[in-house]
């Protein structure tokens, strides 16, 4: 389709009242994000929201994201979205309840049942290197279990938050 940006995006959205989340149409990335060409064929994507935030306000200032208040990725709807920095959209992330935590996360060496024995073990005065070399992981690794800087989140009665 031929237009301006702002006439093809436009195109694509499905406006709704305004404190609805207004749905990209047109093409999504994996993560669901709506995305548009740039202009001419293989010049590139723009994400749609980035794209909706500055029709409606302007330039993204350089280093800044653009965050969703509704957690919608295929939501375009100005009114939803804010800008902020990187730490805030990884705060955001986490606040929302989004990050990868525990044995979620793809790196994990351990299991939530792994935290819950190896808590009771420090309890009982194990030494956190013995306590390392049996689950295969650095004592660094049990002291940040031991003082909740990773797993803080996993409660000592076994029920997460």
């Amino acid at each position: 389709m031929k237009g301006t940006l702002a006439e093809r995006f436009w195109a694509k959205v499905e406006k709704k009242v305004q404190d609805d989340c207004w749905e990209w149409q047109g093409t999504r990335n994996n993560n669901g994000y709506g995305q548009i060409g740039k202009g001419a064929r293989g010049s590139g994507l723009l994400y749609a929201h980035r794209v909706s935030w500055e029709l409606a306000s302007g330039p993204i200032p350089k280093g800044m994201c653009v965050l969703h208040h509704c957690d919608n990725p295929g939501c375009v709807n100005p009114a939803h979205l804010f800008l902020g920095t990187m730490a805030d959209n990884m705060r955001d992330m986490v606040d929302k309840g989004r990050s990868a935590r525990g044995e979620g996360k793809w790196s994990v060496k351990l299991t939530e049942q792994d935290v819950h024995e190896i808590r009771q073990m420090l309890s009982r005065g194990i030494s956190q290197m013995v306590i390392a070399e049996k689950y295969g992981v650095t004592q660094r690794t049990i002291s940040m279990i031991k003082t909740g800087a990773t797993w803080g989140w996993l409660k000592e009665d076994g029920n997460d938050e």
